[in-house]
């Protein structure tokens, strides 16, 4: 097999081709010769590793231990990913904070839904995913000093919990455009999906498939975010959003009825508070309400995507989820680091009411996950680190353990090699050998409600515990 004869594998190379050739432009074109030259900023997050379970033999490469249907829970048996970014600098760079700039981002991603990543012929046919996620061109300092505007598609969102891979509070990656001016945030974002049916698109015809005469719409989100800061490094996070859906109708030409999708909206509000505990030590604390359409609280979930099911009338009045989070990390000197954190995600679905005719609604319920963990590194010298986590989680919800509570207990251990050296969680790149054990209670053993779970039973024989083992180089830079 050609690298060209597979599709996916021929993109994956026009794209390292094309950052190859301008790392090279950017580093041997005079000054002079190219606008590149000096202007390029080329970052990168990757990992890659390889895994096995040392019980059944079974290929568990990037197969989660988890219940939550997250990395919330821990991230470890993630699958491979790389994740580089272009940024060019339109003005000339300044270290001067308060000179004019213009910035162009691009951010394509790649990872593999099953098999080896990244040798030639590894995927033997299994799909490859490009997507690009950033493409977005950003000025500041140049009407106002302070004010930033920004348009096209772009990471949209604020802190994360590493080691659960969530970016949580105000994740609103998306298309759109906005302006920031000093601590206060506003955008406008547009969310839309594909195929037939859900809050986005309407089969006029039902034949299954989105042709010319069916509806599709967009949903808008609103966003205003404003951040207080205080003395010693503290600040106060507020957050509010819009979402509106219009109603988007069309007369079918088979019998002259009319259909189509019923205006919805939702609303969300929350607040975060970062305390500054110094020696790079924090804890961030955050509580996040959303309505209607607007009510995605489930884990790696943003508020776009609404919780249960509409009523009767498609619109999504019952909904509503919570998110609350607590991350923190301290630094015991330089001797010893520990990251933990606490999630839990809380959802109403459409309760159980009568409509207009008297027909009963749809009983949906509630739906829970939470995960609570820590990371503890060692430093047992720059370069040789000792990792250890722990992590607990659970999940309630139909369709997942018979609605039963699932949990899962993970440990891990991972001596880590850091090349580049540092005392710190942040020091990479990582070469990292661990082993991982899961104990799940009854309802996810019987359930098989992780992925691992999923690939490891025989014929649909319980698993209560799990054996992963693990090597993998993660970094950035």
């Amino acid at each position: 097999m050609t690298l060209d004869s597979t599709p996916t594998l021929s993109r994956l190379w026009r794209v390292c081709l094309m950052l190859c050739v301008i790392a090279l432009a950017a580093g041997s074109t005079p000054a002079n010769a190219s606008l590149l030259y000096d202007r390029l900023e080329i970052s990168m997050y990757g990992r890659m590793g390889v895994a096995w379970d040392p019980s059944s033999g079974r290929y568990i490469q990037g197969q989660r231990m988890n219940v939550t249907g997250s990395a919330i829970g821990g991230r470890l048996e993630e699958g491979d990913y790389l994740e580089p970014a272009i940024k060019l600098h339109l003005l000339a760079p300044s270290t001067d904070t308060s000179a004019p700039y213009v910035d162009f981002v691009i951010t394509p991603s790649m990872y593999t839904q099953n098999g080896l990543f990244a040798g030639a012929i590894s995927n033997n046919g299994d799909p490859l995913v490009i997507a690009l996620f950033q493409a977005y061109v950003e000025a500041g300092n140049i009407l106002l000093p302070n004010l930033r505007v920004w348009g096209g598609a772009r990471f949209y969102r604020g802190t994360d919990v590493h080691i659960a891979d969530i970016f949580y509070f105000n994740n609103l990656a998306g298309q759109g455009g906005g302006v920031m001016y000093g601590p206060l945030d506003l955008a406008i974002i547009m969310q839309t999906a594909v195929g037939p049916g859900g809050q986005y698109n309407f089969d006029v015809n039902g034949n299954g498939r989105l042709d010319a005469g069916d509806i599709r719409r967009q949903r808008t989100v609103f966003v205003a975010q404003y951040v207080h800061k205080l003395e010693a490094g503290h600040s106060f996070h507020g957050l509010a959003e819009l979402h509106l859906l219009p109603a988007a109708k069309v007369t079918r030409q088979s019998d002259g009825e009319v259909v189509g999708l019923n205006a919805d909206m939702g609303w969300v509000l929350g607040a975060k508070a970062h305390f500054d505990l110094g020696n790079g030590s924090f804890n961030d604390m955050s509580i996040r309400y959303g309505s209607r359409a607007a009510s995605g609280a489930r884990g790696g979930a943003q508020t776009y995507y609404s919780f249960g099911q509409a009523n009767t009338e498609g619109v999504y009045d019952d909904s509503a989820g919570i998110q609350a989070v607590d991350h923190f990390l301290y630094n015991f000197g330089n001797a010893f680091s520990l990251n933990a954190y606490a999630i839990l995600h809380w959802g109403q679905g459409l309760r159980n009411r009568t409509d207009a005719e008297g027909a009963p609604g749809t009983i949906v319920g509630n739906a829970m996950d939470f995960g609570v963990g820590a990371r503890g590194e060692y430093y047992f010298t720059d370069h040789l680190h000792l990792i250890g986590e722990a992590h607990y989680q659970g999940v309630k919800q139909v369709g997942i353990a018979n609605g039963e509570l699932a949990t899962a207990l993970k440990l891990t251990i991972a001596p880590t090699f850091v090349p580049l050296g540092g005392r710190t969680m942040w020091a990479r790149p990582h070469f990292r050998l661990f082993y991982t054990a899961a104990f799940y209670n009854d309802a996810a053993a019987i359930g098989l409600v992780s992925p691992y779970q999923q690939v490891v039973s025989d014929n649909g024989r319980p698993v209560k515990v799990g054996h992963y083992l693990g090597t993998r180089v993660e970094w950035w830079f």
